[in-house]
């Protein structure tokens, strides 16, 4: 009669043993699907490019710059499969990034949306901090002998122009390219200052931000 309950025994100890194995191969496949927290180097590396020279991305591009775009739009908050691949879902959330920003909204990555994405690993201004010496050193130019800025404009003064819209309380990325981003903030600023609304740094909008130090 003993022998009978033996096998009766083996099956209950595969029944209690099984679940156990199967854990750690759930742990690994949810550890996969986060994404990490850093740009991975390989990334990162791509924006060395300026954003003018970068590829134009469209639907169907398959490069290593598509992924570099995803993990943006990933970072932004816009769930994207980081794969490489400028599919439908890339498609529908450069639309939706582009309408967010203030951008042409078609779904193309050119120039300007570029500028957006290389703008969203730029690390933001300290308000409170100290003018750098290299930018306060442009202020030694007097206002109407400044570089007119406008959408476009890649100098070192347009730094000057954006770290004096964060002093101001508007948040832009310290970069030294005049984006959609900086000439709305520009706008933004010109209309608190009651000078003409236009989002160009003439000789007026510049005498006002010398006025902020």
């Amino acid at each position: 009669m003993k022998k009978k309950w033996i096998p009766m025994l083996l099956a209950f100890g595969l029944l209690v043993a099984s679940p156990f194995s199967l854990q750690p191969v759930e742990a690994t496949s949810h550890t996969a699907e986060v994404q990490e927290d850093k740009l991975p180097a390989n990334l990162e590396n791509l924006m060395n490019i300026a954003p003018e020279h970068q590829f134009t991305l469209r639907k169907g591009s398959k490069r290593i710059e598509v992924e570099l775009l995803q993990w943006t739009l990933n970072h932004y908050g816009l769930k994207t499969a980081v794969d490489g691949v400028f599919g439908a879902e890339t498609d529908k959330n450069v639309r939706q990034y582009q309408a967010e920003k203030g951008l042409t909204v078609d779904g193309i990555v050119g120039v300007n949306t570029w500028v957006a994405i290389y703008g969203e690993h730029e690390k933001p201004a300290d308000p409170e901090g100290e003018l750098p010496a290299e930018l306060r050193n442009l202020m030694d130019i007097a206002p109407e002998h400044q570089f007119i800025l406008r959408e476009g404009s890649k100098r070192i003064e347009v730094e000057l122009l954006q770290w004096t819209l964060n002093w101001h309380g508007l948040k832009t990325a310290v970069d030294g390219i005049f984006g959609p981003e900086t000439k709305r903030n520009v706008r933004q600023y010109q209309a608190d200052k009651g000078l003409k609304v236009d989002g160009i740094v003439g000789v007026n909008t510049w005498v006002a931000i010398y006025g902020e130090y």
